[in-house]
């Protein structure tokens, strides 16, 4: 007896997965995401030295105590939520993991700028 049906084959995806769904893409982003977070929190609140050459009556912005907290807060505050999106990043899947990871970065750039702004003024 010969069968005339062929053997059920399954199909061959030629698809590669997505780098940044994967979860060592996403791992990997979320390390560095972590390194600028730390880097964030450990240097940028030193821009509060800028601040040194104040003198009685200096007009700078950077020489009234409000600003030099903002200063020295932003970037320990942003630092941290970035770490907390980063470990959310890293242990979600799909577009939850993208967003954080990629929110993460924008809101430690967002600090640096705020913070160079107001030392620099």
């Amino acid at each position: 007896m010969i069968n005339d049906q062929a053997p059920s084959v399954p199909p061959v995806r030629d698809e590669a997965p997505s780098v940044t769904g994967s979860a060592v893409g996403r791992i990997f982003a979320g390390l560095l995401v972590l390194a600028f977070a730390g880097v964030t929190g450990l240097f940028a609140p030193l821009l509060v030295m800028a601040s040194d050459g104040c003198s009685e009556g200096d007009a700078r912005m950077i020489c009234s105590a409000g600003t030099q907290q903002i200063v020295g807060t932003v970037p320990i505050a942003a630092a941290f939520v970035a770490a907390v999106l980063a470990v959310v990043g890293m242990s979600s899947r799909g577009a939850a993991a993208i967003g954080c990871l990629l929110a993460a970065p924008c809101l430690l750039v967002l600090s640096w700028v705020v913070s160079l702004a107001l030392a620099s003024a």
